[in-house]
């Protein structure tokens, strides 16, 4: 993903610099008395210092200015409007330690302590994938947002386990259960924080034995005690919008490919897609390959489309919601500095699903959900540049993982019962920094 400048490291030519500097300006480091030199060391103390209490009172300042704007923009937000939380790529390491570096496998999950890390990091670490307190501090973060109990379904868009938890320092292959073992933790923290509410699950290339590679039938067998609770949320109450899902249709479709239907209103249909069927990442990450992958794959394009057809001739909205987006890595080529740009998606199933949601059912479809990124993002894709009728507005959700430089973040969204669109969202995050060092919450608010 994003790679982002390196701080010079103690033995570069630190010393050379700064004799460069003296040449140029015939200024001696060295000289004067102690006392001047003490003088000039308590002159930079006190300007840190200063530095600091501005930047403490800034973001006081701020988090109060955003605290008191939050609440005028939720209380113009209709009370009829359906409300949706979204959280994604959350990366739970149930391996992780708090004074561990981010380096080496499992990731932040060794014993040793890095030179210049300062305390431990209890609630995370960039570079790092979350461990549990960073999991239950955004939930956490969610029942304070969701006080009043308004929120109708929680949206989790993939990636649930940490990233390499499938093999060990020496590399061990753990066939799975670690991973199995992260998504037992997962639905089960969820299920903690938030009881009897229905959630939407979809699969990502973590969620999966082993990095981008295609599950078999056991794997959804073996995951479905562990999702279909919160999926199918038998015991949850009927809310505003009640949610229906048929739990033999469901079966009959997650346990082949895990992909599903679920109604989250009476008028509006979320398809739960399995991209990983259309990856060419994954496709070639899977070994040995299995002749079902591309039958699987074609079938799922078929029941998309059957189920758009049906929900065009019934009336009903429909939102697409996935992991791994159409279209093209954008972070790739810095990541591995490479002079090409790789496609997520093969061509034949980019362009057949940006052509029945750009153009046969543009009229049904509201909107497209993915995550993947970790980046805050919007995505407006198209197979045919010359047809605006082929183009395709995607939403991209942040991760809680802060894996990737990122600060976590989640959002809480709103839909408008008339149309059923996305009509607006407000968005949470994290500073990491604080959050260690001062044991704040995560409810801080970014933006509507």
């Amino acid at each position: 993903m994003a790679v982002f400048p390196q701080s010079p490291s103690p033995d570069m030519d630190v010393a050379m610099l700064g004799q460069e500097y003296v040449s140029e300006n015939q200024i001696k480091f060295h000289g004067g008395s102690r006392r001047q030199r003490y003088l000039m060391v308590l002159c930079a103390v006190g300007c840190l210092a200063a530095i600091a209490c501005a930047i403490a009172l800034g973001v006081v300042l701020g988090v109060r200015k955003n605290d008191s704007d939050k609440s005028s923009s939720q209380a113009s937000i209709p009370s009829s409007w359906l409300r949706m939380f979204a959280l994604s790529d959350v990366h739970l390491d149930i391996l992780y330690k708090a004074n561990a570096s981010a380096f080496g496998r499992p990731p932040c999950g060794n014993d040793s302590v890095v030179p210049g890390f300062g305390e431990a990091a209890t609630m995370g670490r960039t570079g790092c994938d979350s461990p549990q307190r960073l999991m239950e501090s955004a939930l956490q973060s969610m029942l304070m947002v969701d006080k009043d109990n308004r929120a109708d379904v929680i949206l989790i868009t993939g990636d649930k386990s940490a990233h390499k938890l499938y093999s060990s320092s020496d590399g061990t292959s753990y066939h799975g259960q670690l991973v199995l073992r992260a998504q037992a933790q997962f639905t089960r923290t969820v299920n903690t924080f938030f009881p009897r509410r229905h959630c939407v699950l979809t699969m990502g290339n973590n969620d999966v034995p082993y990095h981008w590679q295609v599950p078999n039938s056991t794997w959804y067998e073996s995951i479905w005690p562990h999702w279909s609770p919160l999926i199918l949320c038998k015991d949850c109450p009927t809310g505003r919008y009640p949610v229906s899902i048929s739990e033999t249709e469901f079966n009959s479709t997650f346990l082949r490919g895990g992909f599903y239907k679920i109604d989250v209103s009476d008028g509006l249909t979320m398809l739960v897609l399995n991209s990983l069927y259309w990856s060419s990442f994954a496709w070639v990450s899977t070994v040995p390959f299995r002749s079902e992958i591309p039958e699987i794959a074609n079938e799922q394009m078929d029941w998309l489309n059957s189920q758009l057809a049906r929900a065009a001739a019934d009336g009903k909205k429909v939102s697409i919601v996935g992991h791994v987006p159409p279209g093209l890595d954008p972070f790739r080529p810095v990541a591995t500095n490479v002079s090409y740009v790789r496609q997520f998606w093969f061509n034949n199933y980019t362009q057949l699903f940006l052509e029945s949601i750009g153009e046969t059912y543009r009229d049904t479809v509201v909107c497209t959900f993915f995550a993947h990124l970790h980046k805050d993002d919007f995505h407006v894709q198209s197979y045919d540049d010359s047809s605006d009728a082929a183009r395709v507005n995607i939403v991209m959700f942040p991760s809680i993982s802060p894996v990737y430089e990122n600060n976590p973040a989640y959002r809480m969204m709103y839909f408008n019962p008339s149309g059923w669109y996305l009509a607006d969202y407000t968005q949470y995050w994290m500073d990491l920094v604080l959050a260690n060092s001062k044991n704040l919450p995560m409810c801080v608010y970014v933006y509507v």
